[in-house]
């Protein structure tokens, strides 16, 4: 369910989040694709973008950091690349930053399109 401030979302609308997320979560493929989350992961370990691929990536704010002093941003740093468009922008929130950071994410988006394009 969206993790968000009382009122950012109506009753009908909740209860329609909680129907769909039954209806699609808890399927034989979902099931089937988490039991393989590991296998998936290990296939892409040693995967990068194209150097010169513009590559931009939401995360959130984490304030978990490992023992070596790594989170999902130091993360995610690793994986973009030499475009100097590439960029990581970490917005407040839960996992689904699309439901609550939608106009940041739109403004992000915008820009690093502009951007690209101008490279």
């Amino acid at each position: 369910m969206p993790i968000a401030e009382d009122g950012s979302y109506s009753e009908e609308n909740l209860e329609m989040t909680k129907a769909i997320s039954a209806w699609k979560l808890f399927n034989k493929n979902v099931v089937s694709e988490v039991n393989e989350l590991k296998n998936h992961i290990d296939k892409t370990l040693d995967m990068r973008f194209a150097a010169d691929l513009p590559v931009l990536l939401f995360t959130t704010k984490e304030d978990q950091v490992s023992e070596d002093g790594k989170n999902l941003e130091t993360f995610f740093k690793t994986r973009l690349t030499d475009s100097p468009s590439s960029r990581v922008v970490v917005l407040g929130g839960h996992h689904n930053l699309h439901w609550t950071r939608y106009k940041e994410m739109s403004k992000e988006v915008n820009e690093f399109i502009k951007s690209s394009a101008a490279e």
